[in-house]
């Protein structure tokens, strides 16, 4: 799979097809260590990524339950085969205003780590990108103090400016300890 981003436009099937066929050559990619397979989103006008191994799969259709007393970012609950998942703005939650309103229902990422699972929702999911990893920057200085702990590095990937989000930050508990 060419490391170059091909974004934009692509169907549901053909973004499986190749999380599949990144999925297959992951194992040879974490033995040489040399490139981060990764998600691509966007929010707003700007493109961000999560790693493919933080992420479990994408819904599009889901049937979300509000939950009162809780931050603004949190929009609700979804079942997914039995399991009940919370749902969160990305763009609020990193104070960049909110998903795309004109959507009835935005494509969801659903995230996971060793201790938790949840969503996001995003504005529109892109292609999987293999990063190299010599070419992952610090988190630009002039990203807001209030994203920059979702923020873990930039990489160029298409001519894009591609911000890379941390998954353990993203899904930390309300009210959970803040990491440096």
């Amino acid at each position: 799979m060419c490391p170059e981003l091909h974004l934009l436009n692509r169907s549901d099937e053909e973004v499986l097809v190749a999380r599949a066929e990144s999925l297959a050559q992951e194992s040879v990619e974490e033995q040489v260590g040399d490139t981060v397979s990764t998600l691509l989103f966007r929010l707003g006008e700007e493109w961000y990524g999560v790693r493919l191994s933080d992420v479990r799969e994408i819904h599009r259709e889901y049937r979300l339950t509000t939950v009162p007393c809780v931050p603004d970012f949190v929009l609700g609950v979804v079942s997914i085969r039995g399991e009940i998942l919370s749902v969160s703005d990305l763009a609020r939650m990193m104070h960049l205003g909110r998903v795309a309103a004109n959507r009835t229902q935005p494509p969801a990422i659903v995230l996971e780590n060793d201790e938790t699972e949840a969503a996001i929702v995003v504005d529109e999911v892109g292609d999987i990108a293999d990063i190299p990893t010599g070419s992952i920057e610090p988190p630009l200085s002039m990203v807001d103090r209030l994203q920059a702990p979702f923020v873990s590095g930039t990489a160029e990937v298409g001519g894009r400016l591609v911000g890379l989000i941390d998954a353990g930050r993203v899904l930390e508990p309300v009210g959970g300890p803040v990491r440096a």
